[in-house]
C-alpha cells in the first residue's frame, strides 16, 4: 500500500495533448503514484515503471526531489540524470543505467511524498501554462542539444553546495515539462532558469571560496 494521499482529480486535457495520445506529465505521477512500490524504490525502478515513457518522465521524477527539495538526494539523482543526459545526446530512445547506479535506492515514503506534493502544482501548471508549441524545439535533433544543457546542470546538481540544488533542478524540471508537453516555450524557459542557475551557483562558489581565503590569512597572520 502507499503511504500517499491520493493526487487530485485529473484536469481536463487540452485538444492537442489527448488528441496526440500522449500522456500529460500530471498523469506521469499519478501512474507512479498508483504503482506497488517495494520499501526502497531503486533508480531501476523509476527506469522500469515509466518504460518507454522517454526522457523527459524520468528527468522530472529525479529533479522534483531537489525542487521542493529532499535533503541528500542531489547526488543520487543528479548522477543518474547525468547519465541520462549523455544518452539524449547519443540519441537513445529509452534510458539505461549501468547495474550499480540502478541499484541505488531511495526511501519509499520521502519520495512518494514529495511526488504527491509536487503533483498538485504540475497539474496547475498543465491547465494554466502549458500547451504544444514551438515544435522545432522538442524534436528529437532538439533533445540531443537540450542533453547537453541538462548534462551541465545536472553535473552542478551533483556537487556538494549550500543552495546549489533548487536552482539546477528547477531549470531541468522546466525543461522536462516542455519535453513532456512538446512546449518549446517552456524548454526556452528552463534554459532561461539554467543559465541563472549556473550564474546563482557560481557566485555561491566564489563567495564560499573567498570566505575560506580570508579565513586562512587570518590563520596564517
Amino acid at each position: 500500500m502507499n503511504d500517499h494521499q491520493p493526487p487530485e482529480e485529473r484536469s481536463a486535457c487540452p485538444v492537442g495533448a489527448a488528441g496526440e495520445g500522449r500522456r500529460r506529465a500530471s498523469e506521469l505521477l499519478e501512474d507512479f503514484l498508483a504503482h506497488d512500490h517495494d520499501e526502497r524504490i531503486t533508480l531501476g525502478d523509476l527506469v522500469r515503471i515509466l518504460g518507454d515513457r522517454a526522457f523527459g518522465a524520468l528527468i522530472l521524477l529525479l529533479a522534483i526531489p531537489n525542487v521542493l527539495p529532499v535533503p541528500g538526494l542531489s547526488t543520487v539523482t543528479g548522477l543518474p540524470i547525468a547519465l541520462v543526459a549523455v544518452q539524449m545526446m547519443l540519441g537513445r530512445h529509452e534510458p539505461w543505467l549501468p547495474r550499480r547506479l540502478a541499484a541505488a535506492g531511495i526511501e519509499r515514503g520521502a519520495f512518494l511524498r514529495v511526488v504527491a506534493r509536487a503533483h498538485p502544482h504540475v497539474a496547475r501548471i498543465e491547465r494554466r501554462l502549458l500547451t504544444p508549441r514551438l515544435p522545432a524545439l522538442t524534436t528529437p535533433t532538439a533533445e540531443r542539444l537540450l542533453g547537453l544543457a541538462i548534462l551541465v546542470l545536472a553535473l552542478v546538481l551533483a556537487l556538494p553546495i549550500v543552495f546549489g540544488n533548487q536552482p539546477p533542478a528547477f531549470a531541468m524540471a522546466l525543461i522536462a515539462l516542455g519535453l513532456i508537453e512538446k512546449d518549446g516555450a517552456f524548454v526556452i524557459a528552463g534554459l532561461v532558469a539554467g543559465v541563472l542557475a549556473i550564474g546563482i551557483v557560481a557566485a555561491v562558489v566564489l563567495g564560499l571560496f573567498q570566505g575560506a581565503s580570508l579565513v586562512v590569512q587570518q590563520i596564517l597572520g
